[in-house]
């Protein structure tokens, strides 16, 4: 087993917190790590990521969260910084499973709560370095693969990608010396199935528009703007990846939603162009390659998405019937009270 050395890691420590910093700060160096900088904005942290390529990011979360979650997701999408990959570490003083979910859910490694000893921050360290996840990728998420086996009904592969705090710690020098190009294949494969979810995201949405007429009303409207946002990432990476063409037609498949207008009554004969622009435009980037593969996942998810909007539309159906007969129920206790003292005289 290789010696860890944390002293040969670099690691960028963000905490608006300065007594907070300081304790982080502490536990980091009492673990054995030594190139600690430390940051205390937001702005100063961007400018870090950018400017420099620490090998461990531990970041607390507690006070900006939207921020912190959104900057995860832009390194992660490789918007910001060299290397896409590097291990993250958030923390956290909140003990709301909503806050913590968020923290999962942008990309990051693992997220400690706070107060923690030295002793349990290592052993997640430890876990970071020997047990790290691979990554999925999906049209909203790209990050450690968090599911279990058997909720693994997509066809998208776990990706292997680099961990330099891992090459680094152990003194690994073949990993380092082809860091550049570790990078650039995970990157690549990344990249790759990012265009396939996204492309697959605004066909499984076309499908579930054009199921309305086959299979009856989905209780949901069209959503153009979506079909736009992903169309426009779709360009992004494209032209990113030097795909010219593939962006090309990504470029008419933007044309095309946007003459959908709202998305209400949207023509057959539209729809079934974009599904096949956003299709396309995968192809182009693909050498050919096709979603025909995402067939049978596509169709799973359509008819669950189906199931799911159904059934959110009887329970608010329900729930409105309930209410109106609590209502009428009420009503009619008001009345009945209103007209008690006269139904007493009249007694009398």
């Amino acid at each position: 087993m290789a010696e860890i050395d944390y002293a040969r890691a670099s690691v960028l420590l963000f905490d608006p917190v300065h007594v907070n910093q300081r304790t982080t700060r502490y536990a980091l160096f009492e673990i054995g790590f030594r190139q600690i900088e430390c940051v205390s904005s937001l702005s100063d942290f961007k400018s870090a990521i950018a400017d420099s390529a620490p090998t461990l990011i531990v970041a607390e979360s507690s006070a900006t969260d939207a921020d912190i979650f959104n900057l995860v997701r832009s390194v992660r999408r490789g918007e910001l910084g060299g290397n896409p990959f590097v291990v993250m570490l958030l923390t956290t003083w909140s003990r709301d499973t909503g806050h913590i979910r968020k923290a999962i859910e942008c990309g990051a490694d693992d997220v400690i709560v706070r107060p923690f000893s030295t002793m349990f921050a290592e052993e997640r360290v430890k876990t970071l370095i020997k047990g790290r996840k691979d990554f999925i990728v999906t049209s909203d998420y790209i990050g450690p693969d968090r599911r279990k086996d058997t909720e693994r009904s997509t066809d998208a592969p776990p990706i292997a990608v680099p961990n330099f705090l891992k090459a680094t710690v152990e003194n690994d020098e073949q990993a380092l010396n082809n860091g550049k190009q570790w990078v650039r294949e995970a990157r690549d494969a990344v990249t790759s199935e990012r265009v396939r979810r996204v492309a697959m995201r605004i066909v499984i949405s076309v499908e579930l528009e054009a199921s309305k007429t086959d299979e009856g009303k989905v209780p949901v409207a069209l959503d153009v703007n979506d079909l736009q946002r992903g169309a426009r990432e779709l360009r992004a990476h494209v032209l990113r990846a030097g795909r010219r063409e593939a962006a090309e037609v990504a470029e008419a498949l933007i044309e095309q939603i946007g003459a959908l207008g709202d998305g209400r009554n949207a023509p057959p004969a539209g729809l079934k162009l974009v599904k096949e622009l956003a299709m396309g435009s995968y192809a182009a980037f693909a050498n050919g390659d096709t979603i025909e593969r995402s067939k049978n996942e596509i169709g799973r998810t359509v008819s669950n998405l189906r199931k799911r909007l159904q059934a959110r539309a009887e329970a608010n159906q329900r729930k409105a019937e309930l209410a109106a007969q609590a209502a009428a129920a009420q009503t009619a206790d008001d009345a009945g009270q209103d007209g008690s003292p006269d139904i007493k005289r009249a007694a009398m």
